[in-house]
């Protein structure tokens, strides 16, 4: 393999590492700052129901610092019982449910 090729990769691989550990170093207060927000949001609400994500009735969220299309939401169906995901407008992607972290409350 010619050598610039190996180089190139070798620093890519280097890169992505030193940017995997910037994100671990923040908390979700960091990566997800302000108050939460309960206006409508469009983008949510299709990811939501794209994934068939249930009892989220009621939704609130933070967007994140770092990444524009992606928020930190929290659903509830009673109003008292939340549960957390991770949403990616932009691609309709949702991780969770994850209990949620009453650091931001």
């Amino acid at each position: 393999m010619n050598r610039k090729i190996v180089l190139f990769l070798l620093f890519g691989i280097f890169l992505m590492c030193c940017i995997g550990f910037a994100f671990a170093d923040m908390s979700l207060s960091e990566r997800y700052p302000g108050s939460w927000r309960d206006e409508f949001n469009t983008g949510i609400s299709k990811a939501l129901a794209k994934n068939k994500i249930r009892g989220c009735g009621e939704y609130k969220y933070r967007p994140s610092s770092k990444n524009h299309n992606e928020y930190l939401v929290r659903c509830t169906r009673d109003g008292v019982n939340w549960s957390s995901y991770i949403v990616w407008v932009g691609i309709n992607k949702v991780m969770g449910p994850y209990k949620s972290d009453p650091s931001l409350d």
